[in-house]
């Protein structure tokens, strides 16, 4: 069993991914204490104008203090003032209604201290409620002082929340700081709040801050989970034929979005680091999320990694499953052809002749297809058993796995000790049994059993033969048309099979030279039919004109057309073939040409760290670049194409290449 990758340590902070939730509670005791205010009020309300009435029944007019309930009830309105405030920042819909009931209960207050001043005979005054405004200021600086960060996300948003309504308090201060005290100590109290509503302030940019980058770390960190489970989870087994579809989503996201994805990453780490070198007050929170993204980005790493050789595993699985096949079915086919090409039926003695010696060159047309198992049989010793994915292995001194049912896989390792860990991080080495089994069951097809029967058929034939010299001469002249024919055949056979497969995209040149050599031993091997064939047919004419009556020149006479006509049609189909493959040949090597001309071009551009500004310097290195490469591109498209017009296509700007991916 073999780990694909070395497990990470999370660290000291693993940030949970959270939603974000916006809690209610705050605002309903809000307006529960504004309701009990307001009917506090109310209540002192009806119990003065009610004394006021029994004082004014009695015509009394002795002087005496406010009744008890007005002054408790100015306080109370100075209270609801400043939480219908922070109703109307927290958007309450009856924000609006809530400040329109205080401003009633003002002034029916303000009203009962008139008739108060009426019944008593008291100047007009207004009384503020008393109200330590020095204290106040105090004391919110010392809750302000004692708040700390949040180190998660919920934690940090309630904090939000609740320094909303402390700010709000605090704002609401001001307008009483002119009425409290001499002015003499004026300044000295200005100051106080002064540094109190900076400190709330800052508080609140801190936590506005602070709670902006745990959200984006944390969505972060979410995207990554869901990266995570996805490939856990993936089935990597034999059992899965829906790979190449996984293959082409692989290469998209490298080739597309990785790069933007890292860039996301590092402007994280780099927005983290920024506050960090601002002195942020939620340094523990930043510190744990930065360290938090960056373990699962390189986690994730390991695991395209691992997707990456996974991928690979599963191609060379079922390609071997593919090729054994085709193996199959093509030994299957040759053996077919063996026993109707060669079979003794209805041949006479010097067809079987013919064919005994067509079966002698078989035998050496036939070591390619023992090539091919051959080589079945070494891939089978490299191929991965997919299957145990799904299965338990047999169990023995080599196999480490305990347990491989679900996800995570249980491992023992050298000291015998159980760890789990996702099944996506291992491969199981090979050799697959079964791939093993499936290779060695096929052998080479052989010719011995065709020529066993062909030389008992002919023996028959050749101690019972007799018949005329024109029928026997007529016979031999069929079978040497008949070993033309044959060899002509092979040919066909063997053009059609180096132009039916595509080129090998990995060696597309290598493999069309390579092509284009076997069209010249086809070549040569039809040239060294051609005067085989004439010499064949000249002996055919010779024959027809001596008997031209006979059954014997009429059999000959089809024969001989048939042979023609094939021998014309492998020679315009092998022509055909060479300008087929010569055209592929030169337009492989073109794009190799401009693959190495793209490549010429990065390499020089590498050198540079960045794109310059100056326009002037984009200019040089354009005029540069295309002095150094251009030339040589354009030299070699005109020795390959020299009726074409060629022109250097001009340069706008470089780019530096593309991060790699890097294996941890």
């Amino acid at each position: 069993m073999h780990s694909l990758f070395r497990k990470r340590n999370k660290g000291k902070y693993s940030p949970s991914v959270q939603k974000k939730s916006i809690s209610s509670k705050e605002l309903t005791e809000l307006i529960e204490r504004l309701q009990k205010n307001a009917d506090q009020v109310e209540k002192n309300i009806v119990e003065t104008d009610s004394r006021m009435q029994n004082v004014s029944k009695a015509r009394s007019r002795t002087r005496g203090l406010l009744p008890l309930p007005l002054p408790s009830s100015d306080k109370l309105l100075y209270v609801l003032d400043g939480d219908a405030a922070v109703a109307r920042h927290m958007k309450h819909p009856q924000g609006d209604m809530i400040t329109e009931d205080i401003r009633q209960l003002k002034e029916r207050v303000a009203n009962l201290r008139v008739k108060h001043d009426q019944i008593y005979n008291f100047p007009l005054q207004h009384i503020e409620p008393q109200v330590n405004w020095s204290t106040v200021i105090e004391e919110k600086q010392d809750a302000l002082s004692s708040k700390g960060f949040g180190t998660d996300l919920p934690l940090v948003n309630s904090q939000v929340e609740e320094h909303n309504i402390f700010h709000n308090e605090v704002m609401a201060i001001g307008p009483h700081i002119v009425k409290e005290g001499s002015k003499e100590n004026l300044s000295d109290f200005q100051a106080k709040y002064q540094k109190l509503l900076a400190g709330s302030q800052q508080r609140q940019q801190d936590l506005n801050s602070l709670q902006d980058y745990m959200q984006r770390c944390t969505n972060k960190l979410y995207w990554l989970d869901q990266q995570a489970k996805d490939r856990t989870h993936y089935d990597w087994s034999d059992h899965n034929l829906d790979y190449p579809s996984r293959r082409r989503q692989y290469e998209n996201f490298i080739h597309r979005k990785l790069e933007e994805k890292e860039e996301a990453i590092n402007k994280l780490h780099a927005d983290g680091d920024q506050l960090l070198a601002q002195n942020h007050p939620g340094k523990n929170a930043i510190e744990a999320h930065i360290e938090a993204v960056h373990a699962d980005w390189k986690e994730y790493l390991n695991l395209l990694i691992c997707e990456e050789s996974h991928l690979k595993f599963m191609e060379d699985f079922h390609k071997f499953q593919k090729d054994t096949k085709d193996a199959q079915e093509l030994l299957k086919k040759v053996d077919t052809d063996l026993d109707q090409k060669f079979s003794p039926e209805f041949k006479d003695r010097y067809q079987l002749e013919s064919l005994l010696r067509e079966l002698d060159d078989q035998e050496k047309a036939l070591d390619k297809y023992e090539a091919v198992v051959k080589s079945l049989q070494e891939r089978s010793q490299q191929v991965l058993p997919l299957r145990y994915r799904r299965q338990p292995p047999p169990r023995g001194a080599h196999y480490t796995l305990q347990r491989n049912s679900g996800d995570l896989w249980e491992v023992a390792d050298s000291a015998g000790d159980t760890i789990s860990a996702p099944g996506v991080c291992f491969m199981i080495p090979p050799p697959d049994p079964e791939a093993i089994a499936l290779a060695e069951q096929y052998v080479p097809p052989k010719t011995n059993n065709c020529k066993n029967v062909l030389q008992q058929r002919y023996e028959g034939l050749k101690a019972d033969s007799i018949g005329d010299a024109a029928s026997v001469r007529g016979r031999q002249l069929l079978a040497g048309l008949e070993k033309v024919n044959s060899d002509l055949d092979k040919q066909e056979k063997a053009i059609t099979a180096n132009l039916r497969p595509p080129l090998e995209q990995s060696r597309a040149v290598q493999d069309s030279t390579e092509r284009s050599k076997d069209l010249k031993n086809i070549t040569n091997e039809v040239r060294r039919i051609e005067p085989e064939k004439t010499r064949k047919i000249q002996e055919c004419e010779a024959f027809i004109e001596s008997v031209p009556n006979t059954g014997s020149a009429s059999l000959v006479r089809n024969k001989m057309e048939n042979t023609n006509k094939k021998y014309e049609r492998v020679v315009q189909l092998l022509s055909a073939a060479q300008e087929k493959v010569e055209v592929a040949t030169n337009l492989e090597r073109s794009l190799q040409q401009g693959r190495d001309l793209l490549s010429s071009y990065e390499n020089k551009l590498v050198i540079d760290d960045t794109v310059p500004e100056d326009l002037r310097v984009v200019d040089r290195k354009k005029e540069e670049l295309l002095v150094s490469v251009c030339p040589v591109h354009m030299l070699h498209l005109q020795n390959h194409f020299p009726k074409a017009v060629v022109t250097p296509a001009p340069l706008t700007s470089w780019t530096l290449p593309k991060a790699r991916l890097d294996r941890a």
